[in-house]
């Protein structure tokens, strides 16, 4: 039987269809994948001093191991252009066998563009080597905030950054509502930042007196359907409940990153690597 033009233009067709979503996808994961994407939030406070109205801190959270460049000059570059007066890292920049000199050389640039700040994250923690890690940040100028604070002062007026290691750092560690009382005891009525790697703290510390909160842990949900949010928890949940963005409660505001590195084994999906920019707001 003799072909006709039609049943010979249908294997092209499917073909060529077939390699479209191939490209397709393959542009998605890479685009999840690499295309740094700045976030900014702006957030209002009665407690922050006029001094500190439009202070500027750039937030990145659970790096994996992944570089964006050479020494990683994509993601420096893009923090030094959102001019942070602070930089706050949340943990999880360290996996078992990672390469500290890496970390050292990207914390070493970050803090030429502004005083950095890092808390532990699980990850930090299960390597084994938070001793190394604190040696490694005091060596390039990070301030490793293990459970402890710090005053900021502008113009004679003060703002607390707060620090509280990843739950499983160290045994007999302060609770996070023990350190914070610790500190009220001295600041009562100072604007408090606080740094803490995962992303429970309305469920868990729903009263803690602070005035926002950075975390990150959560991914974005890993993979993240259009309007709808991330699909998986850390946990294996589906459809986590803090998964990116600002979450507001009675007593502070909680900026969730969404990440820069992969979930081990699983890529990123409509969820390319995160860069909050939290400008603060006096009231």
């Amino acid at each position: 039987m003799k072909k006709t033009k039609t049943s010979e233009k249908r294997p092209r067709r499917l073909f060529a269809t077939t390699a479209a979503i191939l490209l397709a996808c393959t542009a998605l994961i890479s685009d999840s994948r690499w295309r740094l994407d700045v976030e900014e939030y702006e957030l209002s406070s009665a407690r922050l001093p006029d001094t500190f109205d439009g202070f500027r801190v750039v937030h990145l959270s659970d790096l994996h191991r992944v570089r964006f460049g050479k020494d990683n000059f994509r993601l420096v570059e893009k923090v030094q252009q959102a001019k942070p007066d602070i930089i706050a890292l949340t943990g999880d920049f360290v996996e078992g066998d990672t390469d500290l000199a890496e970390i050292e050389s990207l914390c070493a640039q970050l803090v030429q563009i502004a005083p950095t700040y890092f808390v532990s994250g699980n990850h930090d923690a299960g390597s084994g080597r938070l001793r190394e890690i604190g040696t490694m940040m005091a060596r390039c100028g990070v301030i490793y905030l293990q459970n402890s604070y710090r005053t900021i002062t502008k113009n004679g007026k003060e703002l607390v950054i707060c620090g509280v290691e990843d739950p499983n750092a160290w045994a007999e560690m302060p609770t996070p509502d023990e350190l914070v009382s610790t500190l009220r005891a001295e600041h009562p009525d100072t604007f408090v930042l606080l740094l803490g790697h995962r992303n429970y703290w309305p469920d868990r510390y729903p009263d803690l007196d602070v005035d926002v909160i950075l975390s990150g842990h959560g991914h974005g949900g890993i993979i993240r359907l259009p309007f709808v949010g991330g699909l998986l928890g850390t946990n294996a949940n589906l459809f986590p409940k803090y998964d990116a963005g600002v979450y507001d409660t009675q007593q502070y505001s909680m900026v969730v990153s969404r990440g820069l590195g992969n979930f081990p084994g699983i890529p990123r999906i409509f969820n390319p690597p995160h860069i909050p920019v939290i400008v603060l707001k006096s009231q």
